[in-house]
């Protein structure tokens, strides 16, 4: 899976696979298959799912990508 989080744009290789290697180990059973789902999709779907321009599809979908988006705005924080 961590492979299949590197992307072609470097911000979702960051993402992604930061959220993996920081969480592997408490992603549940459906985090995991909701995680696989989307990295199914192309970049853009992705970037579009994460940035909340299109909707995730299903609520284990939903809540994973809540999930990616609060990993996010932490990381964030604490580089200022």
């Amino acid at each position: 899976m961590a492979w299949r989080c590197r992307r072609g744009l470097l911000e979702l290789d960051l993402w992604l696979g930061g959220f993996l290697q920081a969480h592997r180990a408490t992603l549940q059973s459906c985090e995991t298959a909701a995680l696989e789902r989307l990295l199914a999709l192309s970049d853009m779907e992705i970037v579009d799912r994460l940035q909340g321009r299109s909707p995730a599809g299903d609520a284990a979908l939903e809540a994973l990508v809540e999930r990616l988006q609060h990993y996010r705005a932490a990381l964030f924080l604490e580089l200022q």
